[in-house]
């Protein structure tokens, strides 16, 4: 077991802390403090010498949008957006934890509602790792998350709009460029306006400072629901693993726990679906 090395939040701790693989390169920034209602993974790095940014935060024409991260709607309250509505909720920090190594953060979240009452309960667990070398190496990041009903509450309503989950929000460049790769084979790559599909895997490529990147989502087999995937790369390029919770809203219980599982491989080597089908069979060889 990993060593852990508690963060208070008076510590005087930078809001954003690198993730970075033992003994290898930084592959994430973390916001380890809500800004403004949620912690969230604030940037992810392309392999390669000169490591390349790939995520926007906040951008003007959706504040909301943060990197990479984690939102449905509990009950009445939105935790997805946060300004200019009626009921925005905020995901309070309990504790935070990284690893000695540097290589991941764990968090106690609470889902507050509105006026602060609890809704929801959330352990975040993430990890970095880097598998070759070089611009031939592939960067993972590892998220986990387990959701059960805050404490006094009998049950509690997940549902949304199709994009809510865990979304990730690509840089400008991205935008009318970034060409989506799908699990199923009979789908050609695209650039797409809005499209929600289903598969276990789905993926987003572009050229980024003259060199191929590629952002690869796997979701874990032992998830509640299948993998559905929203994408979008008109007007702004736009990835989320999502829960059909728009169609299908999922009642949790009390003693009830929901536990979701990505991963997701960023490339900085070419990648047709064959290539990204190989190494989501090796993953799945290696997590089975």
């Amino acid at each position: 077991m990993l060593a852990m090395i508690a963060i208070g939040l008076a510590e005087g701790v930078p809001p954003q802390v690198p993730l970075r693989a033992p003994d290898g390169p930084v592959v994430a920034l973390w916001q380890k403090t809500p800004n403004p209602n949620k912690p969230y993974i604030a940037q992810l790095f392309a392999p390669g010498e000169k490591p390349v940014p790939l995520l926007e935060d906040s951008p003007a024409d959706h504040f909301h949008h943060h990197a990479l991260m984690f939102a449905l709607n509990v009950d009445d309250t939105d935790f997805w957006s946060e300004k200019d509505i009626k009921n925005p909720g905020r995901q309070e920090v309990v504790a935070s934890v990284v690893t000695a190594s540097g290589d991941g953060c764990d968090q106690k979240l609470r889902w507050l509602a509105t006026d602060g009452t609890p809704l929801l309960d959330e352990s975040r667990r993430v990890r970095v790792r880097v598998e070759g070398k070089g611009v031939d190496a592939v960067h993972w990041l590892d998220w986990e998350a387990t959701l059960t009903p805050a404490a006094g509450r009998e049950a509690v309503r997940l549902w949304g709009p199709g994009f809510y989950g865990l979304g990730m929000r690509f840089l400008p460049a991205w935008a009318n460029q970034g060409e989506f790769i799908w699990a199923d084979p009979t789908t050609s790559p695209a650039v797409c306006s809005q499209r929600v599909t289903t598969g276990d895997w789905c993926a987003v490529r572009n050229t980024i400072e003259g060199r191929p990147v590629t952002v690869l989502m796997i979701a874990h087999a032992a998830n509640p629901r299948p993998g559905e995937w929203f994408t979008m790369s008109k007007g702004f390029c736009y990835l989320s693993a999502t829960l059909n919770l728009e169609k299908n809203p999922f009642s949790l219980a009390k003693g009830q726990r929901w536990t979701l599982r990505y991963s997701l491989a960023v490339l900085s080597t070419p990648a047709d679906h064959a290539r990204l089908a190989e190494i989501v069979a090796a993953f799945k060889s290696k997590n089975s």
